[in-house]
């Protein structure tokens, strides 16, 4: 299943999903290809969320990412953040 901010967790617990009045969420992103169009290394890329490369790389092919990361990944791309608010 492609990574959609959705952990397993959550599919496997239909309680757990939102309310159906909540808007509804943002479209899939393709991680690996956002990084790709930004010209950046899994390195750099995951660097300014406090994520190693190698965790980088597991959570662009599928792996459910922790959700403090999800939450600051779905302003990134939604342009709430730039890089200059990730600055640690």
């Amino acid at each position: 299943m492609p990574n959609d901010f959705v952990s397993e967790t959550m599919l496997a617990r239909p309680h757990l999903q939102p309310a159906l009045h909540q808007p509804p969420r943002a479209a899939h992103v393709d991680l690996r290809q956002f990084r790709i169009s930004k010209r950046e290394s899994q390195e750099k890329f995951w660097g300014r969320f406090g994520v190693t490369q190698s965790s980088g790389s597991r959570f662009e092919t599928g792996l459910a990412i922790p959700a403090p990361v999800a939450i600051l990944l779905k302003l990134y791309v939604n342009g709430k953040l730039n890089d200059g608010d990730l600055q640690g």
